[in-house]
């Protein structure tokens, strides 16, 4: 009893002790770039904070009413149009592979971005004519920044305010990606070079479905560059290893060159003039961009030698924004305006899925998108239908309808509007024209507005009830009663 006291002591004294050093300069309200706030505290306290809000969370919460319950379950049912399996292309690529790789600060504004001369992702510009390419993607991610992208691209839930959902929700019963297609023969194996502690990948990876997970230790020594190993090794020796296994399978990647601040980017990959930003972090990324750029290339070409590009989808996205100080060169930079709407604008990922053999999903779809929207894509597209899970995405092949898409700070972008958050009221917020940037009465956003905070409550309560497994089962049983 006296130790385990002791231990609890220490443990909270520890989390206490990062959350004042964070404190200290303001840090853990900081809204922008929480890679700002691991770099002045630690990531080591950074992961103890969020370890720490999520024990007390688990501690203090209350049990969720019947009532509450079902009408989340009714939210979730409301909403099954926007992700059934329905059109042409619902299970255009039935029983086909599915490879994903999430690409670490890959931002959308380098897709056909030239410098001096030069195309900076040369392979991923060919690819908006030869694949799907997804224009208009908002990056959803929040505090847990990487981590989050996984939570909305292999779950479909909005990430967790003001903490990591990665720490704090990492007890779940999620109904991921992985799952799903493993209850459907398939094999699954997730993969990153860098240790599995991180982001409690050990233990997240597993609970989104995936049967294996690659860390650090399963890899070669090869170069390394920033936090890990290169890209261009790390997708190789990929390659390799999905050539030997078991079809159908069902592989996510997560690529690790260099990352925020972007230091040190080797001399001898450098292939870029990037003019006036040589040396800096800003140069460093471009430069980090045009090399996972050729890696990807000749990881394409090695699946392609392995057999494997006839009968697997690919599917490729950047996890969040790069985390650039927001200044006027680096707006220009972009192509945005240096302003609010060009600030959340600027963040915007590409995405590509390659869908072999079918020659109408090709070339640019700019329907407003975010990467909660990728679950339920992909299984319509593998012939799942998403329409029983408890998925805050929609099918963007199927009709995914005109709701809002919502991002950080509970910003929100559909078709026609762009929705700046205030201080939580409709009317401290600007409603700008998606088309033109001109401002709107606040009026001509309510009904975005309305439906925003719908769906962050209902992934919220999912979340922080641990709820998607059941209501899972009472949307089957919804589903099987209707068919």
């Amino acid at each position: 009893m006296a130790i385990g006291s002791l231990s609890l002591l220490i443990v909270v004294g520890t989390i206490v002790a990062a959350q004042v050093a964070a404190a200290q300069s303001g840090l853990l309200r900081q809204m922008f770039h929480r890679v700002v706030v691991a770099r002045e505290v630690g990531v080591f306290n950074l992961h103890l904070i969020d370890g720490g809000r999520s024990l007390m969370r688990t501690v203090l919460r209350r049990d969720l009413d019947p009532e509450r319950f079902a009408e989340v379950v009714e939210w979730f049912e409301a909403q099954r149009p926007t992700r059934i399996g329905t059109g042409p292309w619902f299970g255009v690529a039935k029983g086909a592979n599915l490879v994903m790789l999430q690409v670490e600060s890959l931002q959308g504004f380098v897709i056909g971005l030239e410098i001096n001369g030069s195309e900076v992702t040369p392979f991923l510009n060919r690819w908006r004519r030869e694949a799907l390419w997804f224009s208009n993607v908002t990056d959803q991610s929040g505090e847990g920044r990487s981590s989050d992208s996984e939570f909305l691209t292999q779950v479909s839930l909005l990430p967790a305010s003001g903490v990591a959902a990665a720490f704090r929700h990492s007890g779940n019963d999620f109904t991921g990606l992985a799952e799903v297609l493993a209850q459907r023969g398939y094999r699954t194996v997730s993969a990153v070079p860098y240790d599995g502690s991180f982001w409690n990948r050990r233990l997240n990876h597993p609970a989104f479905g995936f049967a294996r997970s690659l860390f650090v230790e399963d890899f070669s020594g090869e170069e390394t560059i920033g936090w890990g190993l290169n890209d261009r090794d790390f997708m190789a020796q990929m390659a390799t290893r999905l050539g030997s296994e078991e079809q159908p399978f069902a592989a996510y990647l997560l690529t690790l060159s260099l990352h925020h601040p972007f230091e040190g980017f080797p001399e001898h990959h450098k292939r870029l003039d990037v003019g006036r930003w040589r040396g800096t972090p800003f140069g460093n990324f471009l430069h980090t961009m045009h090399f996972f750029d050729a890696a990807l290339s000749g990881f394409v070409g090695r699946l392609e030698g392995e057999g494997l590009t006839d009968n697997t989808v690919i599917a490729i996205w950047g996890d969040h924004d790069a985390g650039f100080e927001w200044r006027p060169d680096i707006a220009s930079a972009m192509g945005v305006p240096h302003d609010s709407a060009g600030w959340y604008l600027s963040q915007e990922v590409p995405v590509f899925i390659m869908v072999p053999g079918v020659d109408a999903l090709r070339g640019e779809r700019t329907v407003p998108a975010g990467h909660a929207d990728l679950m339920p894509t992909m299984l319509a597209l593998l012939g799942v239908d998403p329409a029983p899970y408890a998925l805050i995405g929609r099918n963007l092949l199927g009709t995914p309808g005109d709701g809002p898409v919502v991002g950080e700070y509970g910003c929100w972008r559909d078709a026609r509007h762009l929705y700046l958050q205030g201080d939580g009221t409709l009317e401290d917020g600007l409603c700008l024209d998606a088309a033109t940037m001109q401002m709107l009465p606040v009026s001509a956003c309510r009904r975005g507005f309305e439906l925003a905070r719908r769906v962050e409550a209902a992934s919220a309560v999912v979340l922080e009830h641990d709820l998607q497994q059941r209501i899972h089962e009472e949307l089957r049983g919804v589903v099987e009663g209707v068919d």
